[in-house]
């Protein structure tokens, strides 16, 4: 249907509640997220509040040779296997919902909404009509062991990596005791 550009930046805002045992929880935050298709590789810096306490995370997914998700937090870092990287693309199985605006009719963004969901997994997702950049990914996910519902808003999206760096592996990573986990 439509593909994000390959190498890209964008802020994130996050708002996801989590249902898990017999509990609700809530998470909000700002992430700054850079992904470069075309190396096979993606880096998050996550400012999240989770239930009233504030976390900043690093990620570096590398899905080449050690297929592995770098989670870099208080001076530690924990590697962890990686399922296969996802096509920055719409499916062509996505149903196409409608065409709107982003703002008001008259000089809003030109945008097309998408059902990507699957099974019970309810997923929309909304991109500019004219360059496929997303604007806004909802998801609702009521299985499994911790149900949730989320909306993740990309705002100063901008096309390329303005710093190659955040994609470098910390030495602290790279100890021999660091075993990579699931």
């Amino acid at each position: 249907i439509c593909c994000f550009p390959r190498k890209y930046e964008a802020t994130q805002r996050l708002s996801r509640a989590t249902f898990k045992s017999g509990h609700v929880s809530v998470t909000t935050g700002t992430l700054h997220y850079w992904m470069d298709e075309d190396s096979r590789r993606e880096a998050f810096i996550e400012k999240l509040n989770v239930d009233g306490l504030d976390v900043t995370v690093k990620l570096i997914k590398d899905y080449n040779v050690t297929n592995t998700k770098y989670v870099i937090a208080n001076g530690h870092c924990t590697p962890r296997s990686l399922t296969p990287m996802k096509s920055g693309c719409i499916p062509d199985w996505a149903t196409h919902l409608e065409d709107t605006y982003f703002g008001r009719m008259r000089d809003g963004r030109s945008v097309s909404v998408y059902d990507n969901g699957q099974g019970d997994v309810k997923s929309y997702i909304t991109v500019s009509k004219d360059t496929c950049y997303p604007i806004l990914d909802v998801s609702i996910v009521p299985s499994g062991s911790s149900p949730y519902m989320q909306a993740v808003q990309f705002t100063n999206f901008a096309e390329g990596i303005s710093d190659h760096s955040v994609f470098d592996i910390p030495a602290i990573c790279n100890r021999p005791t660091s075993a990579v986990g699931k």
